[in-house]
């Protein structure tokens, strides 16, 4: 037990380093700009599209079986539960790991992680990081908010807790307010946030 908490401060100490040196949250894509369009292949064979999904309020979450933040938060069913709250939203998950890295799943590989996880949600394939780069995707997990008209409208982390030392109850889950403000007719506020986790694997 203390080496597994040795190993994930660790972990927090060097995302926070990264996070650091990488520049502002929005910096490939803008909150109030459109977001950048996409079609990718899922881990269930299927293609999916931004431009097919205007009219509804999409969440991108990116994703990495092999980082641990994205294990924490799929072990603590943050991102499920949050969908769940939101059943009018369609949440996608995006994975840009390279092929031939070490992190890399095969995409049935992908799915029994989704499927011992409880993740049902779609999770799209992004080997080349062509999507991850255009929208400056830099850590598993950062969070993307696109509203109906294909407009960016949060950029960043799912919470204040890198380091998953706050009880769920009183984190800060900047993905669910954002959400909840965008249907009351506000603007999701903070807009941006400093997305922590490991970096994209590109």
């Amino acid at each position: 037990m203390q080496r597994q908490r040795i190993l994930m401060l660790a972990a927090v100490t060097l995302a926070l380093l990264a996070g650091a040196g990488c520049g502002p949250a929005n910096a490939g894509a803008a909150v109030g700009d459109a977001a950048p369009a996409f079609q990718l292949t899922g881990t269930d064979g299927k293609t999916y599209s931004l431009a097919d999904l205007k009219g509804k309020t999409v969440v991108l979450e990116w994703i990495n079986p092999n980082c641990p933040f994205s294990v924490r938060h799929a072990d603590e069913k943050t991102m499920v539960e949050t969908a769940g709250k939101h059943s009018e939203v369609v949440w996608l998950a995006v994975n840009s790991t390279r092929q031939g890295h070490s992190d890399y799943l095969e995409p049935a590989a992908h799915l029994a992680y989704n499927k011992t996880k409880g993740i049902d949600y779609p999770v799209l394939y992004d080997s080349s990081g062509t999507v991850g780069h255009a929208y400056d995707a830099r850590t598993t997990p950062h969070m993307f908010i696109i509203d109906e008209q294909g407009k960016l409208i949060y950029n960043g982390a799912i919470d204040n807790d890198p380091s998953g030392r706050t009880g769920k109850a009183e984190r800060v889950n900047y993905v669910d307010g954002g959400l909840a403000a965008h249907a009351g007719g506000k603007s999701p506020e903070p807009a941006t946030t400093k997305p922590y986790g490991c970096s994209v694997k590109y």
